[in-house]
């Protein structure tokens, strides 16, 4: 098994080498390779350099010992100048067959000037066969010039035995050699079949380094290709952290180029968040332990934050870690999109402010901290008061920018550490965090009604709303998140009761209250068909004459069990339930009868009045109801008064200026109630066209 993993390591590792000098540009420096030309002609050149280098020692060596002998220096002038220009002769490069075929030559002069027959640099033909082996790479071509060189080798004997040229005097030789037939023959078939034998062996070795070399390059720069065509991101770094290989995806998406990844440490690409995690895997990697599939973050070259999830693996070699591996996939995408999906679970998409369930977090945290610091936390619970008029007459869109500018008033009356959060609808909800009591959360309270007062202008519309808001208090009205948010909604409930636009703290007593708002709706959804809801008539008398002028109806409601219940307790209810226009309807064709049942009695006729919601007044079909009633109840315009409050009329003033003209059109007498207590004008007045002004006490 260790000698498995040593192998395959060891491979492992020579590939990520030559990995990164295969992915180099053009424009970098050359690289030695044996399957190219120009590579081998390198390669050969340094050899020759190293072979002149070795020669050159021994000849000083040689030339020593020989002036130190009895022979002395025995080399002349022309053979040190034959034997300097044959050596620096053979220093051309980028030359294959005449390359070789000047070495043979520059050879035979040295052999000649070296002795001859009886000179020991015959083997250097056979260095220069192999130096054609190698930078040849056709086997009949260097077999030819295998042939060549002992040709060139025959020819310099036989002109020494034919004196052509004489021979050169060197000591322990012969001078009777050069012409013993014998010898040279011999000494001319022993270098020739030894640089035949050469050639053939030296060009059959080398086709198949070639062959082998050419399939192993071919190899790895397919495997290149499959890593750069790869969508993962693969690199490899050293057991130092130099990044040695980085695939194209890997450049692409850290924006580095071939020549960076080689001056690139791991450090460098790791975003320092994930620096121990990331530093703990690559240590836990070389030593050889099991990785889990990490998640981490890169950085690219222009400081870009990428998101990526993979494995690390390490190459050994004699059981030593090599280098680190590791293939991970972008994953920014899927980051974005989650965080995208925890946001729209955590956080109401109309407005961007937490939602119920990141609100009770938000609470248990902040209910955690104040009991540490023992502390207390408020918890406010808001309602816009008539919101449903304004989302039913103007439109959801209005509505939804009227929600949006609530949201950002309500983050203006809090601190950064407070949470404002909407529940639905238009419910919304504050946690105070870090108060001392009532005190505290009261002054919030009145700073969020008195900003939310103020008039919106939204859509080409000026509107007013109001806010009805309740507060319950940690610890002292309890300790889990959902009783506390339900006692806010309690006391909310309570602030509407008591006119809205109000805030109230939850009280004991207010569950009584809940149980009785509840009983109330249950009953008020049948009241009419079982005949529960009447009409009382408060006259309207003229001080100076001391005659009626108008009669006023009033609505009641007498519930079986709790008895005789108050307007001001059921109609809110209405409002909020939607049930406000059967009753409205209910009351206004009742009291209509009334009135043309009195004129038929021979009563002198006077107006009736009749209160009318601000859901009714919002209604699109409110004056088309209105003329229905006085058709099937028979009696005139003239004897009709319809009565809405000031704060209602305000909510809208466009709107309602419209329906308020048309209704008077038709010949009704227009009131506006509880005159003072909302934020209209004098101004305001003329715009409305009413005949009644009812100032508030």
């Amino acid at each position: 098994m260790d000698s498995e993993k040593i192998v395959d390591s060891s491979w492992f590792d020579t590939f990520g080498r030559r990995l990164l000098r295969l992915a180099r540009t053009e424009g970098e420096p050359v690289r030695e390779k044996f399957t190219e030309a120009r590579g081998r002609t390198i390669l050969v050149a340094k050899a020759r350099w190293l072979l002149l280098l070795l020669t050159g020692i021994y000849g000083l060596f040689a030339l020593g010992f020989y002036s130190f002998s009895e022979y002395g220096f025995f080399l002349n002038q022309s053979q040190l100048l034959f034997l300097f220009g044959s050596a620096a002769a053979a220093r051309i490069r980028y030359i294959d067959h005449f390359q070789v075929l000047l070495d043979f030559l520059f050879i035979t002069l040295l052999v000649h000037f070296s002795g001859g027959g009886a000179s020991w640099f015959w083997p250097v033909y056979l260095i220069a066969t192999l130096e054609a082996a190698v930078l040849i790479e056709r086997q009949r071509d260097v077999w030819v010039l295998g042939a060549v060189g002992g040709l060139f080798y025959g020819l310099l004997l036989m002109g020494e035995y034919y004196d052509w040229f004489c021979e050169v005097a060197m000591p322990f030789v012969d001078q009777g050699l050069h012409h013993d037939a014998l010898f040279l023959v011999l000494m001319w078939l022993w270098v020739s079949l030894l640089n035949a034998t050469v050639a053939v062996v030296g060009a059959f070795l080398m086709s198949v380094i070639r062959r082998e070399n050419r399939a192993v390059a071919e190899s790895e720069e397919r495997l290149v290709n499959f890593l750069d065509s790869a969508n993962d991101l693969i690199f490899s770094a050293d057991t130092k952290g130099r990044l040695v290989f980085g695939n194209q995806a890997w450049k692409k998406a850290l924006g580095y180029e071939a020549l960076d990844a080689e001056e690139v440490n791991i450090d460098h690409v790791i975003h320092p968040d994930n620096h121990a995690k990331c530093l703990s895997a690559f240590r836990q990697a070389t030593e050889g332990g099991k990785q889990n599939v990490l998640e981490g973050q890169l950085v690219g070259k222009d400081g870009q934050i990428i998101d990526v999830e993979g494995d690390l693996t390490c190459s050994f070699k004699d059981g030593q870690p090599v280098s680190v591996w590791s293939i991970c996939r972008d994953i920014t995408e899927r980051k974005q999109a989650q965080q995208q999906l925890y946001h729209m679970a955590h956080h109401d998409m109309l407005t961007g402010l937490p939602n119920r369930l990141y609100f009770i977090d938000c609470l248990k945290q902040a209910k955690a901290l104040a009991k540490r610091k023992n502390e207390q936390v408020g918890i406010l619970f808001l309602d816009l008061d008539r919101f449903k008029i304004i989302n039913d007459t103007l439109g959801h869109t209005l509505g939804d920018l009227m929600l949006q500018e609530t949201a950002r008033r309500l983050l203006g009356c809090v601190r950064e550490t407070d949470t404002v959060a909407r529940l639905g609808g238009d419910e919304f909800t504050v946690v105070l965090g870090s108060v001392k009591g009532r005190e505290d959360a009261g002054l919030v309270a009145d700073k969020i009604l008195k900003t939310m007062a103020q008039p919106m202008n939204l859509g080409g519309h000026e509107l007013f709303i109001t806010t009805s808001l309740g507060v319950s208090i940690y610890p002292t009205d309890g300790t889990d998140p959902p009783s506390l948010i339900k006692k806010a909604d309690i006391a909310m409930y309570n602030a509407k009761s008591q006119g809205r636009n109000n805030f109230q703290f939850y009280d004991q007593n207010m569950d009584l209250d809940a149980e009785k708002r509840l009983a109330l709706e249950n009953g008020l959804r049948t009241a009419i068909y079982r005949n529960e809801l009447s009409l009382c008539y408060q006259p309207k008398v003229d001080m100076e004459s001391e005659q009626i002028t108008a009669m006023e109806a009033l609505l009641r409601w007498e519930h079986p069990e709790l008895g005789n219940i108050p307007p001001g307790d059921f109609i809110p209810i209405a409002e909020e339930t939607g049930l406000i226009f059967s009753v409205g309807e209910w009351a206004l064709l009742k009291a209509c009868e009334q009135n043309r049942a009195w004129q038929e009695a021979g009563l002198p006729p006077v107006r009736v009045a009749v209160n009318l919601s601000g859901h009714q007044l919002q209604h699109n079909g409110l004056v088309e109801t209105v003329k229905e009633i006085l058709e099937k109840a028979g009696l005139e315009a003239r004897y009709l008064e319809l009565e809405v409050t000031e704060t209602v009329v305000m909510q809208n003033p466009d709107y309602a200026v419209a329906i308020l003209n048309e209704l008077r059109d038709l010949g009704i007498h227009i009131s506006i109630d509880d005159f003072g207590t909302g934020y209209s004008s004098l101004a305001h007045l003329k715009r409305f066209s009413v005949n009644t002004i009812k100032i508030d006490k």
